[in-house]
């Protein structure tokens, strides 16, 4: 089943896993929050990979078939979870990791989850999850089951570090979390060694702190007003993102990081945000400038 994609959809990469079904759960919650539509996705794979003990045209059945239960499955959970939901179905017969780059240019979201199984594993956490959300049009929300019970009190977390990536990923965030009815942790990481600071002089480290804390201030500049309703808290650690994020992430709903769009993961910077994605212990969302 195929089907012409609306604009601003949710898309969702299904392939009947437990880490698909979280990715699942979470497409469904953020369409119906937003109402917005729901595209479900089960790239079946190419028929020509299939074929070697069977003819081409017996391959595409069997790979249509799988889909169509895949799919079939996700379908009756979101029926369950959002009865009134407008959603569709794609199963295009090639390359899942390319089906989904496909789409999103014109979706609002791609959600992809951290585990699978079968001719889809494209999706799994790991080289291909994370090209895709390194090169996708849009935010890509990368799910992982929840390794603990989650409540309204847990954060959305974001890093923040003035540049273009940064606003988009505090946008994203602020929205995130205005939505969802979650506190905002703000994170502005810094190091002594990334400003000279001399650990002995007491006075240079009040300077940059002070120095950061009006950075922090500039990149926050307007979203207050904008979301009143966010509950946040800003937060200043001498201590590199990465670790920061990753150990945030384990209490945290969600990590939002930023990227420099079509040319791959941004370093809060590339390495950094590539890192939190593989390692955060939370659903990590990746924004788009």
């Amino acid at each position: 089943m195929n089907t012409t994609m609306k604009q601003g959809s949710v898309v969702v990469g299904v392939d009947g896993s437990a880490g698909s079904g979280a990715a699942l759960e979470w497409a469904v919650a953020y369409a119906q929050q937003r109402r917005r539509p729901l595209l479900l996705v089960n790239g079946a794979g190419d028929p020509r990979k299939s074929s070697s003990f069977i003819g081409i045209d017996d391959a595409r059945h069997d790979l249509r078939m799988e889909a169509r239960r895949v799919t079939d499955q996700a379908l009756a959970v979101v029926r369950r979870l959002a009865p009134d939901l407008d959603v569709e179905v794609t199963t295009p017969l090639h390359d899942a990791r390319q089906a989904l780059l496909d789409l999103t240019e014109k979706a609002s979201i791609l959600v992809v989850g951290t585990r699978g199984l079968g001719p889809v594993k494209a999706l799994l956490l790991g080289s291909v999850s994370t090209a895709l959300a390194a090169h996708a049009e849009c935010p890509v929300a990368v799910v992982r089951p929840a390794e603990r019970d989650q409540d309204g009190r847990s954060p959305v977390v974001v890093g923040a570090d003035g540049t273009e990536a940064s606003t988009a990923a505090l946008e994203l965030a602020f929205e995130l979390a205005s939505t969802d009815r979650r506190p905002l942790v703000v994170v502005h990481s810094w190091s002594t060694n990334d400003t000279f600071v001399d650990l002995a002089s007491y006075q240079q480290r009040v300077d940059a702190v002070e120095e950061h804390s009006r950075m922090l201030a500039e990149s926050l500049s307007g979203y207050e007003e904008k979301y009143p309703d966010v509950s946040l808290e800003r937060r200043l650690p001498d201590a590199g993102p990465l670790d920061t994020l990753v150990d945030l992430s384990a209490t945290a709903a969600a990590v939002v990081v930023g990227s420099r769009g079509r040319t791959g993961l941004h370093a809060l910077g590339g390495s950094v945000s590539r890192a939190v994605v593989e390692h955060a212990h939370c659903t990590v969302v990746v924004a788009r400038p």
